[in-house]
Order: C-alpha cells, then sequence, then structure tokens
C-alpha cells in the first residue's frame, strides 16, 4: 500500500498547503515569470489587434490566441507531470507561479500606508502599476475605492477561485482558469475596455467564475441587517460586468461603503457604476474589505475541513 496522509484527501492537504505558500511567499517581480508570460501574451495581442477591423475578426482573433497559448502551456504541463517523479509537487509549483494573494503583495500595503501618510502621488505611481484605470486624477476617495475593487476582484479571481478549481477538479481546470484569465488581463492592457478584442476570453472567464464567485459572496449575504441582497437587484443587472458587480455589491453592503463610479482608461471617461450607499468609503474601509473576504475564505475554509472530517470518518470508520 502507498503512503496515504492522514484524515484528510491528497487534494485538501495540497490545496491548504498550496493556499499556504501562496499567502505567506511573495515572489518579486524580477524573479517571477509571470509578468514575462502576460508581456509576451500583450506583445502578440498589440500585433493582432486592428480596431478598424470587423467585430468577427477581433473576437474569432483573440479566441484563437488564447485557445493557442492554454492549449501550449496545458499539454507541456502535462507532458512534465506524467514524467515527473513527484507530480503533486510540480502542480503546487506551477500553480504557485499563477496564483496570487493580493493581500500579500508589499507595494499595495506599502500603498495603503502610503495613503494614510497623505502622500498621494507616490500611491498614483504604485497604482499605476496594476490598474487598466488612468490614475493621474484620483482623488483621495478614488484611491481607496481603486485600492478596495482591486484588491477584492483579485483575491477572488487569482486567490480563492484558483483553489477551489484545484480541490475540486484537479490541476488542468485550475491551470486553464489562470492561463485564461492571464490572457484577460493582457489583452486589457492593449484594448479598450469595451473592445470585441477582449470578448472572448472575458465570456470564458465568467462562465468559469458564475458558480463559485456567488458561492463566495454567500457569507457576506449573511451579515445581520447587511443592504447586499438590496445592491445585488440594483446594480448587478445593469453593470458593466455582472460577476465584478455581485461581488462588489456584495461587499459593499458588507461595510455599508459605496464601490466603483466613473474611470478614465486611456484618457476616455467610461461611466461604470456607483456601487452601495452614498457613504464615501475612507482609508479605513481598506481594512473592513480586507477582512470582510478573509471571514468569507474562512467560512469556505471551515465548510471543506467539515465535509473532509465527515469523509474520513465514514471512510476510515
Amino acid at each position: 500500500m502507498g503512503f496515504e496522509l492522514p484524515l484528510f484527501s491528497i487534494s485538501a492537504w495540497s490545496t491548504l498547503l498550496l493556499a499556504l505558500i501562496t499567502s505567506f511567499i511573495y515572489l518579486p517581480a524580477e524573479y517571477h515569470p509571470t509578468p514575462l508570460i502576460r508581456l509576451l501574451i500583450g506583445k502578440l495581442a498589440k500585433r493582432i489587434y486592428d480596431d478598424k477591423s470587423s467585430p468577427f475578426y477581433q473576437v474569432f482573433s483573440s479566441l484563437f490566441l488564447t485557445s493557442l497559448i492554454v492549449c501550449c502551456f496545458t499539454i507541456l504541463s502535462i507532458g512534465v507531470i506524467s514524467f515527473a517523479h513527484f507530480p503533486i509537487a510540480f502542480e503546487l509549483l506551477v500553480l504557485f507561479l499563477f496564483i496570487s494573494n493580493p493581500y500579500s503583495n508589499p507595494k499595495l500595503k506599502r500603498a495603503t500606508w502610503l495613503l494614510a501618510q497623505n502622500q498621494k502621488s507616490v500611491v498614483r505611481d504604485i497604482l499605476s502599476q496594476f490598474l487598466r484605470r488612468d490614475t493621474t486624477n484620483l482623488s483621495e476617495t478614488g484611491m481607496v475605492k481603486a485600492i478596495i475593487e482591486y484588491q477584492s476582484l483579485s483575491f477572488v479571481r487569482q486567490f480563492f477561485i484558483p483553489l477551489i478549481f484545484y480541490y475540486c477538479f484537479g490541476f488542468v481546470i485550475a491551470l486553464v482558469y489562470c492561463l485564461t484569465l492571464i490572457c484577460a488581463n493582457a489583452y486589457s492592457k492593449e484594448t479598450p475596455p469595451n473592445s470585441k478584442f477582449s470578448l472572448a476570453s472575458n465570456a470564458i472567464i465568467s462562465a468559469f467564475e458564475y458558480i463559485p464567485l456567488r458561492l463566495f459572496c454567500l457569507p457576506l449575504l449573511l451579515k445581520p441587517r447587511t443592504k447586499g441582497f438590496h445592491y445585488l437587484s440594483l446594480f448587478v443587472s445593469n453593470g458593466y460586468n455582472k460577476n465584478s458587480c455581485f461581488l462588489l455589491s456584495c461587499l459593499a453592503g458588507y461595510i455599508d461603503k459605496q464601490i466603483g463610479g466613473p474611470a478614465f482608461y486611456q484618457g476616455v471617461r467610461y461611466s461604470k457604476t456607483r456601487i452601495g450607499p452614498k457613504h464615501l468609503p475612507k482609508i479605513d474601509a481598506i481594512k473592513h474589505a480586507k477582512n470582510a473576504l478573509l471571514f468569507a475564505s474562512l467560512f469556505w475554509l471551515v465548510i471543506i475541513l467539515l465535509l473532509e472530517t465527515i469523509y474520513a470518518l465514514t471512510h476510515y470508520l
């Protein structure tokens, strides 16, 4: 008989280990291959993208490029795993390079601290490295909103959902999701927000995250006297991105602060929806939003551990 870890399944142990590694170990961009991969994908997208071409060409070309990139990396990874002596270790290494926790990023931590010190110009420079939107004219409230929105969406999409996919469906599905997300982020740097070129990758991401994102938001709606349900009915149906608006609506109801609003992309103003009450967030709202997301994560961690315990008791006894 092979060696088996006690109590929980192999997928549970590997997922917990991956969550701990990505939460406490931060690999600087200088030593991280993901920025290089994102840069190469962006260069390919820039050569293919043509704003004067037909919508059909833009959708087809982006879908073909995304499929080519995802298939190449996935087939290469599966090939290496088939010859690896420790396949789970290789899976954890690959996913560690693609999964990131924004709350472990020292630059974002420094941006929050500098904003409390009224160093607005420095904060704008730091945020310009992460955000698609123009940060030159952001006010203090705008910077607080931008930090909350970026950290919350990144935490769910780049940390929680890949871990859930890895736990439930295995390495391949988690890798395909991460690669598609990297492609979508790279395309967004080279094209306007309403470009048809990003339509295919965004549609794939929306389909992937539809159920996991809503499950993640469920604990946020359990808070007494929350207005999350009210905000869901008001803002999701007419939002710029239904999945993003779903998360931000639940978060706005939990912290009782306004999130979102109009933003400039490549010098053009886009009328994004203001989500939540009229109360504008202050700097302390960044910490409240972080606590809300950590609460939702711990809620699902307890659920998973409870299910694993029940399985172990029924399997081994």
